[in-house]
């Protein structure tokens, strides 16, 4: 849980699927091996049987640059409908700030695209892909490398380092989309649908 392991747990078990969500109530019952039980009662537990959503993603100029431009400092920030696990994007992480390569994909006739992968740029994260809603913001796919990101609640912000070469600037507007990935959860183990979100605040160019 959130990138921690606990010695102390039982084997991981399935709840009752009729449960539906909210607040539910039990009790423990602990036996020694001499056979003395006892039971303790007034204990509540959360159910989260819901399936988390992409709900938004945006940009910014974070960097001061070139409004339309990929550069060095912009940033872009994927937004869930709730908590997420960092774990479940990358074993072992917390959430705090970690390197990564981010990848601006040449669309050709369809829409660029920015994918999110490990340091090394070999393993792509399951964060999806994001559609830029234009051809126009590189010719050719280039790589941020020493870009970062990092986890808060349901909110993934990513920074773009250097790129590996020119990047053009956008000429107009248009409206991103994020796909996400469904191997993201959130903290009880739902996966993420596949449902894309829609940039909010209409058509505008992006970084």
């Amino acid at each position: 849980a959130g990138g921690v392991s606990y010695n102390y747990r039982s084997a991981s078990l399935t709840a009752n699927a009729s449960l539906s969500a909210g607040s539910k109530a039990f009790t423990i019952t602990a036996a020694d091996a001499n056979g003395t039980s006892g039971t303790t009662s007034g204990f509540s537990v959360t159910v989260d049987n819901t399936a988390p959503t992409a709900t938004n993603v945006q940009t910014s100029n974070a960097s001061g640059g070139t409004v339309g431009r990929a550069e060095a400092g912009d940033t872009m920030t994927l937004t869930y409908g709730e908590t997420m696990e960092p774990n479940s994007i990358v074993a072992g992480w917390t959430g705090s700030s970690m390197s990564v390569t981010v990848r601006l994909v040449d669309g050709g006739a369809g829409n660029d695209q920015i994918q999110i992968y490990d340091s090394s740029n070999v393993t792509q994260l399951p964060l999806g892909s994001i559609g830029l809603g234009r051809t126009d913001y590189t010719t050719t796919s280039r790589t941020f490398t020493s870009s970062s990101i990092a986890l808060s609640g349901g909110t993934v912000t990513i920074t773009l380092g250097t790129a590996s070469g020119t990047v053009s600037t956008a000429a107009g507007s248009g409206t991103m989309t994020w796909t996400p990935s469904t191997t993201a959860t959130d903290r009880a183990g739902n996966a993420c649908t596949a449902a894309a979100a829609t940039e909010s605040g209409g058509a505008d160019r992006e970084f």
